[in-house]
């Protein structure tokens, strides 16, 4: 999925998006309500893949120090077999994976002091169950309603 222009929607399997970028420096406050991202637009580039967990997936979740297979992850967090494969992973173009569907997002993708656009992404899964996301709150940013 091309991220030309300044907003956009989507779909992927059940999975409803929109999304939208703005020009502002740096973190803020934690996003308004569940189903709500902040990401660092300029480090995950103008190219998303949405796709399904897939054996191997490496991921590096906001507040941990290294990278954890997905599998792994899965395990420990007691997320059920059947869900996993019905979860969205979010990765730029070149695979790296930046936000787990209903989980964190990637340490390499958050807002820092350096950030110049962030991306905005809200997010709506029709018939599977949410649980609540953590929020690193020094790590996101506020969002207003889009």
């Amino acid at each position: 999925m091309e991220f030309n222009g300044q907003a956009g929607q989507g779909s992927f399997g059940g999975f409803r998006f929109r999304w939208r970028t703005a020009n502002r420096r740096g973190p803020l406050r934690p996003p308004a309500g569940r189903g709500t991202e902040v990401f660092d637009a300029d480090k995950i580039g103008g190219r998303i893949v949405l796709r399904h967990w897939q054996a191997g997936d490496r991921f590096h979740p906001i507040g941990l120090r290294s990278h954890v297979k997905l599998q792994d992850w899965f395990t420990n967090r007691k997320i059920p077999r059947e869900r996993r494969h019905r979860l969205v992973i979010a990765t730029t173009e070149g695979g790296e994976v930046f936000w787990v569907e209903d989980q964190r997002i990637s340490e390499q993708f958050k807002l820092t002091a350096e950030t110049k656009r962030h991306l905005i992404w809200r997010w709506e899964r029709r018939g599977m169950r949410q649980t609540p996301s953590l929020r690193v709150a020094a790590h996101h940013a506020k969002l207003a309603r889009i």
